[in-house]
């Protein structure tokens, strides 16, 4: 997308897309009008096996929305998952899909290779969640070719992903918790929430709500109901109907849960499952897996079992393909290239401490943390920050738009 200023010569941007597995080029509606055009090129690309980009076993997500529908335990929903898993492994083998080289080291020999066939000298990496990792591989593999770079949502490779995973979970959870008793509001409105979630939980547990979803039944169950809550937690906004849906859980308030489930769950159909499965079971399975997974969930009593899917996800790559990487995709990133690192404190998958951790070993890095926002960093400030980045990276951002405190809009 060239920049609207057609005499600029400032480099570009290239947007990275997390997952693994988004499809990207969806995201030329989000850039049309963007600032970050006005004199800037934007560089769009579906990664691999992703989008426009050969993707493979694109019914994958409907199917496992048809699964998560029914109440089944975390056993029979491991089952159904490798039934799929297997179907989809024939249509890798029908189709000579070389799914070893759906990795972040290829993928961003890609982009590489995309940099050079546009005629750039460099560019410029924005980068959140899977995205970031991206941005990292690409900055330890190709540096020249990075002007500078903006990570969010940050997943390094040296982090595990199921070591922590219900652990962030629980953090993030709990944040939202608290932050709903310190707002009169909200507090008077849902009092005790911590309370609530436990019976909420357990109410499901003995027995499951049944509804319409999209006219379709569904049977809401407690590995659904947590499922659920790790995507509301996201995003600020969707963080403000955590109570709301806690609530209606008790009341057994179907409108709501209608209400709440539907945008809640539509994300999985934009993730490429062979694409996910691929750079997880090659870059999670050698240094964590399902047994790193059970550890952190069995250590941390307030999530009483896993959200669904997330429960057999490890245990799933197991059997999609034998590649596994080196050492090397675990290993910190180290680089003198300016990078902006941001992350939200009530993340709920890639918490504050990554973002930290990534920030020590890029020595001309700028921490940013925001204490209202989520996994979902894209607000005025934001934007804000990363534009006065991009023009002079080598200097200290203000970050003064971060003091301010935007209250949870609490539904």
């Amino acid at each position: 997308m060239k920049a609207k200023n057609s005499t600029s010569r400032k480099d570009p941007i290239v947007y990275l897309q997390g997952g693994p597995g988004g499809a990207t080029l969806f995201m030329a509606y989000f850039f049309r009008d963007h600032s970050f055009r006005l004199d800037r090129d934007i560089v769009l690309m579906d990664q691999r096996g992703t989008g426009a980009s050969a993707a493979i076993c694109t019914n994958f997500g409907e199917e496992m929305l048809a699964i998560i529908a029914q109440d089944l335990s975390p056993a029979e929903e491991y089952n159904l998952l490798l039934e799929k898993v297997a179907n989809c492994k024939k249509e890798v083998k029908k189709k000579q899909v070389d799914v070893s080289g759906y990795n972040s080291r290829e993928n961003a020999a890609d982009f590489e290779d995309l940099r050079k066939q546009l005629g750039y000298k460099q560019w410029n990496l924005f980068g959140g969640s899977y995205g970031s990792r991206l941005g990292l591989t690409l900055m330890r593999d190709f540096p020249q070719s990075i002007r500078s770079s903006i990570l969010f949502g940050v997943f390094p490779p040296e982090i595990d992903l199921y070591r922590n995973f219900i652990g962030n979970f629980k953090a993030s959870l709990f944040r939202t918790f608290d932050a709903c008793a310190n707002d009169l509001d909200c507090n008077k409105k849902y009092p005790d929430l911590k309370t609530q979630f436990a019976e909420a939980i357990e109410q499901l547990q003995n027995a499951p709500i049944h509804f319409k979803n999209n006219g379709e039944d569904f049977a809401l169950n407690a590995q659904d109901a947590l499922l659920v809550m790790h995507q509301l937690l996201y995003s600020k906004t969707s963080i403000a109907q955590v109570p709301s849906y806690i609530d209606a859980i008790r009341t057994k308030n179907k409108t709501t849960l209608q209400r709440i489930l539907q945008p809640s769950l539509a994300n999985f159909g934009l993730i490429n499952a062979a694409m996910y499965m691929s750079v997880n079971a090659y870059e999670e399975l050698p240094f964590n897996g399902d047994l790193a997974f059970k550890e952190d969930l069995n250590r941390t009593i307030e999530i009483p079992l896993a959200p669904a899917f997330f429960s057999s996800d490890a245990k799933t790559l197991e059997q999609w393909h034998p590649f596994r990487a080196d050492s090397i995709e675990n290993a910190a990133v180290v680089s003198n290239i300016p990078t902006l690192v941001a992350n939200g404190d009530f993340d709920p998958v890639t918490p504050s401490s990554n973002a930290a951790l990534v920030a020590q070993s890029l020595s001309h890095s700028y921490l940013v943390t925001f204490a209202w926002e989520s996994h979902n960093l894209f607000s005025s400030c934001f934007f804000e920050i990363c534009s006065t980045f991009l023009d002079t990276p080598d200097q200290q951002p203000d970050f003064s738009c971060v003091s301010s405190k935007p209250s949870i809009p609490w539904d």
